[in-house]
């Protein structure tokens, strides 16, 4: 049903909303209960750092390149099922497994049902319903992550079962399968892809420089879900609740400073103080390795939120304009970029959080955001591919 100019159903709202928040609440839905894991199976917190980073998120690159083939070749009801259905089989297998292979499997089916939902509820949210309905979408992903954090801390705390956790995710997946109508259509055109992109994304600084800024706004992001609680709670001083109440808030609150600073760039602010506000999640970070005590975190993730924020729709906008003719592909390449970092770094940073360097690489994740500020004060308009398939000069 598409519909983007008029008023959007309420239950399409929902549907779209529960896709979003079921399918990232796999984002966020390990962190909390890391040392749990780890002491239920006689593993380091590196290990653990393989579920929530390198299988999750490696499967959801995998998944991002092959998202538009099967879109097109299943239609976009089938497609967010199949998402909705990945989550939920793969939570369900992470609640019952005895071994770890089994979470290890559980972990890559969730994975690959975020890249579909990534992709396919991204178009299905604009033709249905417009911008307004891609930013609920958009927003919707955040709240996933920060519930997780939030929910998944309190679980903890109160001594229930981490197995519990990865129920509520299924039951959530579920829910998400059911909202889907069966009306949902792909857009007229698909999901529009080109050719010739990369070959001159390659040649130019420009691509560097933005994925500089993608990797900062869509990867530290996710190293931050998945150890930002064992952080502070075992460099500060934090319960594991509270330390989840800081995740919810630094998430929950990036989610609206998205459409803030939408609404900035909607209004002309120029682009050296939307991309320089990436500093604040630099000052923010930088905060936090310095002083881990709860009291303090609460000031750094508001810092980090409006960092991680208000450069999220220059960033995509950016992107598009590096290749007008088919913009999905220059947004897929940099969500790409984005997510090795994590994939790789998250383990690491387990590993450093069992060998007491935590302050350390929060430090150098601190240090690269400022790298990341720095490369991105300046912007260039000009596509890097003209409309006739040929590279521009190198931006």
């Amino acid at each position: 049903m598409s519909n983007p100019a008029g008023s959007t159903p309420v239950r399409i709202t929902v549907a779209v909303a529960l896709l979003g928040l079921s399918c990232a609440w796999n984002g966020g839905n390990v962190g909390p209960v890391a040392s749990e894991i780890a002491a239920s199976f006689d593993v380091s917190l590196s290990t653990v750092g393989l579920l929530s980073g390198t299988f999750f998120l490696g499967s959801t690159i995998v998944g991002l390149v092959f998202a538009a083939q099967i879109g097109e070749r299943t239609g976009l009801v089938r497609g967010v099922r199949l998402a909705c259905g990945l989550a939920l089989a793969g939570n369900l297998l992470l609640t019952v497994s005895p071994d770890f292979a089994g979470l290890a499997i559980g972990r890559v089916l969730p994975g690959l049902g975020f890249a579909l939902a990534n992709t396919l509820g991204a178009v299905w949210a604009r033709s249905a319903g417009g911008v307004r309905l891609l930013g609920i979408f958009g927003a919707s992903i955040q709240l996933g992550i920060a519930l997780a954090l939030l929910v998944g801390s309190a679980l903890s705390d109160l001594g229930i079962d981490w197995r519990i956790g990865f129920a509520i995710s299924a039951a959530l997946a579920a829910a998400a399968f059911v909202s889907i109508p069966k009306e949902a259509e792909m857009p007229a055109g698909g999901l529009g892809r080109g050719g010739g992109f990369l070959r001159a994304a390659v040649r130019h600084a420009r691509t560097y420089r933005l994925a500089l800024l993608f990797i900062s706004i869509y990867g530290v992001p996710l190293i931050l879900s998945a150890w930002l609680i064992e952080y502070l709670v075992r460099e500060g001083d934090a319960a594991k609740s509270v330390a989840g109440v800081v995740g919810f808030l630094l998430f929950g609150l990036s989610a609206a400073v998205r459409i803030f600073g939408a609404r900035l760039q909607q209004r002309g602010v120029p682009h050296r103080l939307l991309g320089g506000a990436l500093g604040l999640a630099a000052i923010g970070l930088g905060a936090l390795t310095l002083d881990p005590a709860a009291a303090t975190a609460f000031g750094c993730v508001v810092l980090l939120a409006f960092g991680f924020g208000i450069p999220y729709a220059t960033a995509l906008n950016e992107a598009q304009q590096l290749y007008p003719q088919a913009p999905s592909e220059p947004v897929a390449l940099m969500t790409l970029t984005a997510l090795t970092l994590p994939m790789v770094a998250i383990p690491m940073v387990g590993r450093a959080l069992d060998n007491g360097n935590g302050e350390l690489t929060f430090g150098i994740l601190a240090a690269f955001l400022i790298l990341a500020t720095l490369a991105n004060l300046r912007r260039t308009g000009i596509p890097l591919v003209a409309g006739d398939g040929t590279g521009l000069g190198a931006q």
